[in-house]
């Protein structure tokens, strides 16, 4: 029988495939494929797409969120099976994450016959990042059981991290959303990179990349911070690392508006805020109730 240690490893890959679909996401959004598929569930009427770049390209954002459902529901089953008594909430992650796909798939219905209304993609991805949250929370929550970090303060300021690079992501879908990574072709600012232009949907990436400076110094101080704390290093260092990377693929995206860097940017983003969310997550304490009980029950005979 699945024990703690089979958990633990389908919930990283449970996350992991729920990122890929993110990032496939991202490439159908990039290569203009998103009516490959103009009907849904299927595919120009079939079960399979046709022999063409854009329909296959989505039928396989599809593909994958159908294999990410399907792992979704077995971690939801075994989450219950086998914490619900030993740390319930692991369960309750992995249930929020299983109503979250529910809510994505009837939205991604409406994504299609609405011909990709541009706000309600931006939902749509606000949605997917969620459910990926919760994904990587219950998978971090059913570690092995740690103290975290002792100190409250920085708890609370890596859970403001990690609720600050959510929002962060929101205003980049806005960027899209609103067509402005069409009209501002520069960096840092528009105008030939010198212009803060506050007109029509280039306010959208002022707003973005003013998100970008003062929520990224907060992200920067916050993980320089984590890298000193013991359990979270590793992660700290690596989300520290990816940050740095993403600001320079998002000027290159802003640049020269490739798909490559385009797609990357997405990629890096989830990959970011997967990361500081795991900081956030690291630094609670992790333990079974029975220990808990255990605990309560010594320091009552004690007293």
């Amino acid at each position: 029988m699945i024990g703690v240690v089979g958990f633990r490893r389908l919930a990283v890959l449970t996350a992991v495939f729920a990122y890929l679909q993110i990032a496939l996401g991202g490439l159908v959004r990039v290569s203009g494929s998103g009516l490959g598929c103009a009907d849904w569930p299927l595919c120009h009427g079939r079960p399979y797409p046709p022999a063409d770049a854009h329909a296959i390209i989505e039928y396989s954002h599809r593909a994958v969120g159908s294999v990410t459902g399907i792992l979704i529901i077995a971690t939801v089953v075994l989450a219950w099976v086998v914490f619900r008594s030993r740390r319930p909430l692991v369960a309750w992650l992995a249930t929020a994450s299983l109503i979250g796909v529910v809510g994505e798939g009837i939205l991604g219905g409406v994504v299609v016959a609405n011909e990709l209304s541009p706000w309600l993609v931006v939902v749509h991805l606000g949605l997917a990042m969620m459910i990926l949250g919760f994904l990587v929370a219950a998978a971090v929550m059913a570690g092995p059981p740690a103290p975290g970090v002792p100190d409250r303060s920085f708890r609370r300021l890596s859970a403001a991290a990690a609720g600050s690079t959510y929002v962060l992501l929101l205003t980049g879908s806005t960027v899209v959303g609103s067509g402005a990574d069409q009209t501002c072709h520069a960096w840092p600012l528009c105008g030939s990179g010198l212009a803060a232009d506050f007109g029509g949907p280039n306010a959208f990436t002022m707003l973005h990349r003013g998100a970008v400076l003062v929520i990224g110094i907060f992200l920067v101080y916050v993980l320089v911070i984590g890298i000193r704390r013991r359990g979270i290093r590793g992660s700290a260092i690596a989300t520290l690392i990816l940050f740095g990377a993403q600001i320079l693929v998002g000027a290159g995206s802003a640049l020269t508006d490739a798909a490559f860097f385009n797609g990357l940017h997405v990629a890096l983003a989830t990959l970011v805020w997967s990361g500081v969310l795991t900081c956030a997550l690291l630094s609670l304490p992790r333990t079974d109730r029975a220990h808990e009980l255990s605990h309560l029950s010594v320091e009552k005979s004690s007293a």
